[in-house]
């Protein structure tokens, strides 16, 4: 009788676990670049349109927003945003708190409201906006 050599590895194995590894891979580097970024703006949507683009700076700014609810106040300070008050019945988006990370997101779902971090991946301010109101 012949015995059958038992392999540990089969050829679909072997190229499944090479694309687990690239993907991985390609996974790491694209946290990595993400996390290089440095936050230099804040975007404000409502009603999922871009009404503000206030930049983060270290002074103190308060913006009143109108939503359907009636407003939110957000808060800019030390180059962080955070919603101060909001007429939404839980409060959800006041309770957040401080965002300044690129990626964060505020998010008020009775006033349709939607606040977020933007990076820049360089250090160099070719555009001195102060805001843009639309």
């Amino acid at each position: 009788m012949g015995r059958r050599k038992v392999s540990l590895y089969k050829k679909f194995d072997i190229l499944i676990y090479g694309f687990l590894i690239l993907f991985f891979l390609v996974l790491g580097k694209q946290i990595f670049n993400f996390q290089n970024e440095k936050a230099s703006k804040a975007e404000i949507y409502v009603d999922g349109r871009l009404k503000y683009v206030y930049p983060l700076e270290k002074n103190e700014k308060n913006v009143f927003v109108d939503t359907s609810l009636g407003g939110v106040n957000v808060q800019f300070e030390n180059n962080m945003v955070r919603v101060t008050s909001s007429n939404s019945p839980l409060k959800l988006c006041v309770k957040q708190g401080w965002i300044k990370s690129p990626g964060d997101v505020i998010i008020g779902v009775p006033d349709r409201l939607l606040v977020k971090i933007i990076g820049n991946k360089n250090d160099s301010n070719e555009d001195d906006v102060d805001f843009i109101l639309r």
